[in-house]
């Protein structure tokens, strides 16, 4: 199986180092480069195109978020993950609306890094638990050309993946984990992955949590 390819900006040397040598220890991971400056970054993007980048906000010179579209139209398929002290909503947000898939804070250390980091690979939308019941709270609705307030059962909706919605749909209506392995051909441990990650998104923890939020979504066609 190929490895996951990460390069790493970050001006932080001794961090970089740090976390090089974390990701390296995991047999699915490789680390390709490491930058310091945002002209090296874009020079390694394109050069290398990474699996993922992950990505401080604050570089010397220029912001991460300014660098976020200069990257992705370098290395279209690299998936970028912010890393940042910053919790601030407002950050997030720019950084969700750039492209970024993935936003995770330094103090939250190697574990979520590396939840982040599969899980955006998966295809999902990784952000930082601590922040995420913000990010519901205040999401606002796009649609139409001009933003409306939406549920927060929606917005919580919004945030998880197809097949996470597909599991969490399974799960409210009793189907074991048997059943959903082999209707959606997956193993059972997958099932298992897909319901504690919604459950985790959604700041659930207990079955019936996830019944009463489906029953709440049928009353909005969802």
């Amino acid at each position: 199986m190929s490895k996951i390819r990460v390069l790493i900006i970050d001006d932080h040397q001794l961090l970089s180092s740090g976390l090089a040598m974390l990701l390296c220890a995991e047999k699915d991971l490789e680390v390709t480069g490491q930058a310091d400056k945002p002209e090296t970054a874009l020079r390694l993007a394109e050069e290398q195109q990474p699996d993922i980048v992950l990505l401080d906000i604050s570089l010397p010179g220029r912001s991460g978020l300014d660098l976020l579209p200069e990257l992705l139209a370098r290395s279209p398929q690299s998936r970028i993950i912010m890393m940042t002290m910053h919790e601030e909503q407002q950050y997030l947000k720019k950084a969700l609306e750039g492209g970024a898939k993935g936003f995770v804070l330094k103090k939250g250390g190697g574990t979520d890094l590396m939840y982040a980091i599969r899980a955006v690979m998966q295809g999902d939308t990784y952000i930082q638990p601590s922040m995420l019941a913000e990010f519901v709270k205040t999401g606002e609705d796009k649609r139409g050309g001009s933003p409306e307030r939406i549920s927060e059962d929606e917005q919580r909706w919004g945030i998880l993946s197809q097949r996470e919605q597909q599991i969490v749909l399974g799960v409210a209506k009793g189907y074991t984990s048997r059943e959903m392995a082999e209707e959606f051909f997956l193993s059972e441990k997958t099932v298992a992955t897909y319901r504690s990650r919604a459950m985790t998104k959604l700041g659930f923890e207990s079955r019936a949590d996830l019944v009463e939020f489906v029953l709440r979504l049928r009353k909005i066609n969802i």
